[in-house]
């Protein structure tokens, strides 16, 4: 781990790189930094480090750790950065979410509605494929290879230095070699850059050259070159100028700087129109729009120029445009990451109509990318040309690419269409004028349609909306349904609609009340047959749980009924009787009052009946056979009266007394005559039993 001191040290060290734009230099220190250092600045200047040198990967990482980490305090270039990062790695749907979010949030509702308007820009112009057939030039290498011009019968381009001779010095925003201007056989493309040559003369210094134009004459090249550091501003940055050099004795010469440059800013990517009459080129100069703007200059007779004019701000926003270039027709190609594109810089188009430049169209695919792409430059017939990109699969930092247009650039919205035939509902058959209504998802109508014989229709719509259609025909009813597009393009929604003659309506409605009649008929019958199965089993029910109380009541009773009988000696059973014993309760001869004893033995019996409320008791009384048997019945029923009256006086319930006389139906000793019975087995069949009926 660094100590505080290196830290600081390595801490300026970094900056001071940052600074002088050294960015290769500065990111390893950065990196060493961040495990004790996460301060915005240092993950700014490690983005952006990242960012200029195309490392789009770390770029997007850091830009986002700083979104994520200090929020409202990031400015708004740095979520741009995010984006184009972003859009770098092919993340669209992400990129456009950083800057929608970041609108949002300042409430700049303008701005978010522009950039949904953008994304549907970008949508339109995918939606064309590749309007170009893009080659990767075999004269390539892993370093910086840009700006080609066909001239005549060699292709012009720039490159970092490929061979030592001025300067092995290297360029540390990137640590390849400063970059010179190089020509090439155009019949020799498909060679590597070995037969590749610097121009001739005294063009190509220790600084970097850069793009150029070249006057239809051959004899004047304008181009780009950096100061020295004697001529630094005072961050160091040495800024970019624009020099003119003559042909002369098969090289070139008399390098001369143009009067509109100057130490303070820079002038770059010259480029002559058609008739050499306007100079145009690339400057971030004050009094722009941001960045670098596109700018003009009138060449004036005897060598001199007007004043630089700025192209407006059709052309130029608040970031970057740069590489202009002016075809035969004057319409302007340039590169910009202001304008909507992929990421990073793209190449746009700016038709030249009625003297002005118009708003300009992003080229399309594949020549633009989620990289820079830059640096167009179109042969005579404005079909071929060549362009420079550092997009990934390359041979490594920018190549120069060639280019065949093969599909013109015609701009649509994503449209479908919704087509239909308007029936009759219950025969199928067309209906002929009748009118089928367009609306937006608010209402408004958009269009309307007459059927012919055939009743077709078709209606052309956007992408992506809710439309309803509307269909009416007299002695019809009107019928609408929505039917919503999507992203596809170019297909048709089925829009049929199916209209119901008045008439027709007046039958089926007079069938659905018929119907509805039924229906109300067989639901009462239905609801009848329900009420009386939920009663049956309610019922049912009912009777299982009195089934179940009844058992348990019977349970519970004859617990209650065994209970007694072991806790009264007196209670026994007899076979199947349960009977409640006591001393004999005899009767005189022919009567049926009680005897004094009888009424004494019979107060345990209304004890038992007293200390067991349940039991509800049969008096059985009985005769011998003297006398008749009507008289014997008789007589039995007053004597079991008698005991019952005597029962009830010591507060017994009548409910729970029975009495039954049995005469002499049931003796005790069977006696076939008076006489063969003694005078005891006679009085011992005069009793009188106490037989337990029930026990609730």
């Amino acid at each position: 781990m660094l100590s505080p001191i290196f830290a600081q040290q390595d801490l300026k060290r970094a900056n001071t790189y940052f600074e002088r734009a050294f960015y290769s230099d500065a990111i390893p220190l950065y990196e060493q930094l961040l495990p004790r250092n996460k301060s915005s600045k240092l993950i700014k200047n490690l983005a952006d480090s990242y960012y200029n040198t195309y490392d789009m990967k770390s770029a997007a990482r850091w830009y986002t750790y700083l979104v994520a980490n200090y929020g409202e305090e990031v400015e708004r270039e740095y979520h741009f950065r995010l984006n184009q990062s972003l859009k770098a790695l092919g993340d669209y749907e992400q990129a456009n979410k950083v800057l929608l979010d970041y609108y949002t949030q300042q409430g700049s509702s303008a701005m978010v509605e522009k950039i949904k308007r953008e994304i549907t820009y970008l949508e339109n112009i995918s939606a064309i494929g590749d309007r170009f057939t893009i080659e990767n030039l075999a004269l390539n290498t892993e370093n910086s290879e840009f700006g080609a011009v066909k001239v005549d019968s060699n292709l012009i381009y720039n490159a970092s230095r490929k061979r030592s001779g001025l300067s092995s010095r290297l360029y540390r925003w990137n640590n390849q070699g400063y970059l010179d201007i190089y020509m090439h056989p155009i019949d020799q493309l498909g060679v590597g850059d070995s037969l590749s040559k610097p121009l001739p003369g005294s063009i190509n210094t220790k600084m970097h050259e850069g793009t150029f134009t070249i006057t239809a004459d051959r004899k004047v090249l304008f181009y780009t070159r950096n100061n020295g550091k004697k001529k630094a501003d005072p961050k160091k940055i040495a800024h970019l100028k624009i020099y003119r050099a003559e042909w002369i004795d098969g090289e070139w010469k008399n390098n001369t700087e143009l009067p509109f440059n100057s130490d303070t800013f820079s002038n770059e990517h010259p480029v002559l129109n058609s008739d050499g009459t306007k100079l145009y080129f690339a400057s971030d100069r004050e009094g722009g729009s941001g960045s670098f703007d596109i700018y003009y200059v009138d060449i004036l007779e005897g060598g001199t120029y007007g004043d630089p004019i700025n192209l407006g701000e059709n052309i130029n926003t608040d970031k970057k445009e740069q590489f202009p270039f002016i075809d035969k027709a004057g319409n302007l190609y340039f590169s910009s990451n202001g304008h909507p594109g992929y990421g990073s810089l793209d190449i746009f188009v700016s038709k030249y109509e009625n003297g002005s430049y118009q708003k300009p169209d992003n080229l399309g695919l594949p020549v633009n990318s989620g990289f820079d792409d830059f640096s167009l430059t179109l042969n005579l017939d404005g079909k071929h040309g060549f362009f420079s990109s550092n997009r990934p699969g390359g041979k490594g930092s920018d190549d120069i690419y060639s280019l065949l247009e093969n599909k013109p650039l015609i701009i649509e919205d994503c449209k479908q269409y919704i087509s239909g035939t308007l029936v009759d509902q219950v025969t199928g058959l067309p209906i002929p004028a009748g009118q089928v209504i367009l609306m937006d998802s608010n209402g408004s109508i958009l269009e309307t349609h007459t059927t012919n014989q055939e009743a077709k229709y078709s209606f052309q719509v956007k992408c992506d909306q809710k439309y309803r259609l509307e269909g009416k025909k007299d002695s019809y009813e009107p019928k609408s349904r929505t039917i919503a597009t999507n992203t596809e393009r170019n297909t048709a929604q089925d829009g049929s609609l199916s209209l119901l003659s008045i008439a027709e309506r007046k039958k089926q409605e007079a069938v659905a009340q018929q119907r509805k009649k039924e229906a109300e008929v067989q639901k009462a019958k239905e609801e009848a047959e329900r009420i009386k199965r939920q009663e049956a089993l309610a019922n049912a029910e009912r009777l299982k749980k009195e089934k179940e109380q009844q058992i348990l009541a019977e349970k519970k009773r004859k617990e209650k009924m065994e209970k007694a009988i072991q806790k009264e000696k007196s209670i026994v059973r007899e076979d199947e009787r349960i009977v409640i014993k006591t001393e004999n309760i005899l009767f005189d001869y022919n009567l049926w009052y009680l005897r004094r004893e009888s009424r004494k033995r019979l107060s345990e019996l209304i004890k038992i009946l007293k200390e067991n409320p349940g039991i509800v008791l049969e008096i059985g009384t009985h005769t011998d056979i003297r006398g008749n048997r009507r008289y014997n019945e008789d007589l039995s029923q007053k004597r079991a009266n008698s005991v019952r009256e005597f029962l009830i006086g010591s507060n017994i319930a009548k409910n729970r007394i029975i009495a039954k006389g049995y005469g002499e139906s049931q003796p005790v000793f069977y006696c076939k005559t008076e006489e063969s019975c003694s005078e005891e087995d006679h009085e011992l069949n005069r009793r009188c039993e106490f037989v337990i009926v029930d026990w609730k």
